[in-house]
């Protein structure tokens, strides 16, 4: 292992350039993730991040700058520095706090830290520090302070948005990558925190990068850069993971969808054809009222047909008029709703809330409740298909004579989305809401969501 450590310790701008590359590659794999995984709670804080890593791969390859003479490169380094390590603070910070609890977003969390930053590089400047201790000091601060914490707090605020953002059906197959991710923070908060430049105090002058190149052998960039490339491939699997497990669900629940649509097809065809089995069983009953007073034992033969092909009429009815569209719902509406939503909250990961106002006054029919569910069903699924939202709302509210359900979400509005799934989703809705005698109303302008509020009288 000598030769390999004296090959590293060699190529120091090698390892740099890998440094550099790992962090770049995960600015790059965010921004490219954000348009399929935008949506998801769990990658929202994941711009701040990307800020980060682009600006530490600027800060890895600033050895190649120094070939220039000019003075204002230390102080561009200097300002890179800190605007990369406060938004990797409100990374940590935004992973750390679930969202509702958030006073400030990442974005003006990140511009205050970077605003107190420049504010202090000014000043020491103006009271006569000289450049060199003023460079020196800002590294330093901006390692211990903004750093460590960030990546210890982004560590553990990973792991704690993974369980709250995540369902139980997903975990296993997320779990494992953030948990790289993770721990690979948490190692950067020691190798790009702890381990800095010499500094004439503690721990600077005892752990730092030259006594780390000293016992260990290898510069400290490239446990820097196997940091980013465990970063960069723990979140870029995992937000594909649950990307593709989305598309997977809405796939599901569109085939489920076209199943639905395909039976009750089936069903009014051959309710139809039922329509001539009864017709036919009347035309056997005329004739038996003709001839039961002359011909009565034929006219009970012909009774007793009639009697057998309305039983066998009946049968179809129920075979292909219910079981072929599938069990009736048991839940009362309150809580299938809740079932779907819940659903879709894991499927999706989206923010969601369910808002029940009023008492429920009388029972749905079954019939109805289903035709309630599949309406609700083909809304979420339209939301988490075209509509880019990160937050959607169901809202059911009880009246004396009707009730009154409300989906809506904070996406891109309708007249953004494709012209004919524009139409197929709606057309569905609006039969629906025609065979339950409602009325269907569709609010959006946008950039500003779709509300879409059925009206149904008991």
């Amino acid at each position: 292992m000598l030769w390999l450590r004296e090959y590293l310790a060699a190529h120091e701008l090698l390892l740099t350039l890998l440094h550099g590359q790992a962090f770049f590659v995960l600015g790059l794999s965010i921004v490219f993730l954000a348009r399929r995984t935008a949506r998801l709670e769990i990658a929202r804080g994941l711009a701040s991040l990307a800020v980060f890593g682009f600006c530490e791969a600027l800060l890895a390859w600033s050895p190649a700058w120094y070939a220039s003479s000019s003075a204002l490169v230390p102080w561009v380094r200097s300002v890179l520095m800190g605007a990369g390590y406060c938004f990797l603070l409100a990374f940590a910070v935004q992973a750390y706090v679930p969202q509702e609890k958030q006073r400030w977003g990442q974005g003006v969390f990140a511009s205050g830290l970077l605003a107190l930053w420049l504010i202090g590089l000014v000043f020491a400047y103006l009271v006569g520090v000289p450049s060199d201790r003023v460079w020196l000091g800002a590294e330093v601060v901006a390692r211990y302070l903004l750093v460590v914490p960030g990546g210890l707090l982004g560590a553990w605020g990973l792991r704690r948005q993974t369980y709250r953002t995540i369902g139980r059906e997903r975990l296993p197959l997320v779990k494992p990558r953030l948990r790289v991710a993770g721990f690979a923070l948490g190692l950067f908060a020691l190798f790009g925190g702890l381990v800095g430049p010499v500094a004439p105090f503690f721990p600077a002058n005892w752990l730092n990068e030259e006594t780390f190149l000293q016992v260990m052998g290898v510069p400290v960039s490239l446990f820097r850069g196997l940091c980013g490339i465990a970063i960069t491939c723990g979140i870029g699997r995992a937000l594909g993971v649950v990307s593709n497990e989305v598309e997977l669900w809405l796939e599901s629940m569109e085939r489920m969808q076209a199943l639905s649509r395909e039976r009750e097809r089936i069903g009014r065809e051959l309710h139809d054809g039922t329509i001539q089995s009864i017709y036919a069983a009347g035309l056997v009953l005329e004739g038996a009222r003709y001839s039961i007073a002359t011909e009565p034992e034929a006219a009970r033969a012909q009774l007793t047909r009639a009697i057998e092909s309305l039983n066998r009429t009946i049968q179809d009815i129920r075979r292909y008029i219910f079981d072929l569209r599938g069990e009736m719902p048991d839940d009362d509406l309150e809580a299938g709703l809740r079932k779907i939503l819940k659903d879709f909250r894991i499927n999706t990961l989206l923010e969601t809330d369910f808002v029940v106002e009023g008492e429920s006054v009388r029972m749905l029919g079954a019939e109805r409740r289903l035709h309630i569910f599949q309406i609700a069903r083909e809304a979420l699924t339209n939301v988490a298909r075209h509509a880019q939202a990160r937050r959607v709302e169901v809202s059911l509210c009880y009246d004396t004579n009707e009730l009154q359900l409300r989906v809506s979400d904070d996406g891109v509005g309708l007249p953004a989305l494709p012209i004919s799934e524009k139409g197929q989703g709606l057309r569905n809705i609006r039969e629906r809401a025609r065979l339950l005698d409602g009325a269907l109303d569709v609010h959006t302008a946008p950039g500003e969501g779709v509300t879409l509020t059925l009206t149904v009288p008991y």
